[in-house]
């Protein structure tokens, strides 16, 4: 008698829980799959991203040391050869100390003693308290760059060492005389000549000198400018018309006058524009070594 009412109420849940199933949204039990998926995925980028910013992190650190190791090295190496072959001069005749500020405005260069252990030494530059004081190597070995990145002694260093330009005669007798050095963010090399964009240091360093084995010269600066890299003033003999532009696009004024004689060009890199140089040319006049 009670079967048939029983039998109703089951099949009437039956309907429900159907019913209910074919509502259900369809991805409903993927939902934990897809969270878990996407959780994990997160976590693969987060440790991605880490990974690659470790890496910089590493490699700036390596290139950062790298560099002021460098540097270190290329100072101590540049003092240990002032203290050996360079010695403070002070003219017999000079009423004063011999100096201008902090430096001697004369130095002496014991060239057998320096060539003797660099033998492509050619000259030495110098110029009291420019910041300017280095030897000039010379050669033709990979082009005539073989300095560009090593320091004197032939050891890699990015400071290099400051060169003459290979196809100019070692004892200083082309009509320009090509000098090269970096521009180094420590101020080291020829980054000091970039002070002469201003007339208050040339007013200060109107000249430098070029001290070589057999000749003492007085570089009497007449022009520096900012230049392609490839612009005429690399030429090894100069017009005295261009010469002339030269000292009309000057970033100091100079009151030497045009130049007659051979001129010493110091170039290093600018940043004004891509590949651009800045350059100081004087003229080279032949005096007597101090005594």
């Amino acid at each position: 008698m009670n079967e048939r009412p029983n039998r109703r109420r089951e099949e009437r849940g039956s309907r429900v829980r159907d019913e209910r199933s074919q509502n259900r949204p369809a991805d409903y039990g993927d939902r934990p799959r897809r969270s878990s998926q996407k959780h994990k995925g997160g976590k693969v980028l987060y440790y991605g991203v880490l990974a690659i910013l470790l890496g910089v992190l590493v490699f700036s650190s390596v290139k950062i040391i790298s560099y002021m190791m460098e540097k270190k090295e290329s100072e101590k190496s540049q003092q240990d050869l002032i203290d050996q072959v360079v010695t403070p001069v002070t003219p017999s005749n000079d009423n004063t100390d011999g100096s201008t500020g902090s430096e001697p405005d004369y130095i002496s260069v014991d060239f057998a003693a320096l060539q003797a252990k660099y033998p492509d030494v050619v000259g030495w530059i110098y110029g009291a308290n420019t910041g300017i004081n280095y030897p000039i190597v010379q050669t033709a070995e990979e082009g005539g760059e073989y300095y560009l990145y090593r320091d004197i002694d032939g050891s890699s260093n990015k400071n290099g060492t400051i060169f003459l330009d290979w196809r100019c005669n070692s004892d200083f007798t082309t009509q320009n005389n090509l000098l090269y050095g970096h521009n180094m963010k420590s101020g080291r090399m020829f980054a000091a000549i970039t002070k002469y964009k201003d007339q208050s240091f040339y007013d200060a360093h109107p000249y430098l000198y070029l001290y070589t084995p057999n000749q003492l010269y007085r570089v009497n600066l007449f022009a520096g400018m900012v230049t392609p890299h490839d612009s005429d003033v690399y030429a090894y003999e100069l017009s005295s018309d261009y010469i002339k532009q030269c000292i009309s696009s000057s970033t100091f004024t100079s009151t030497t006058g045009t130049p007659t004689g051979n001129i010493l060009t110091l170039s290093t890199c600018d940043y004004v524009y891509d590949n651009a140089r800045y350059v100081v040319m004087g003229e080279m006049v032949p005096i007597d070594w101090p005594s």
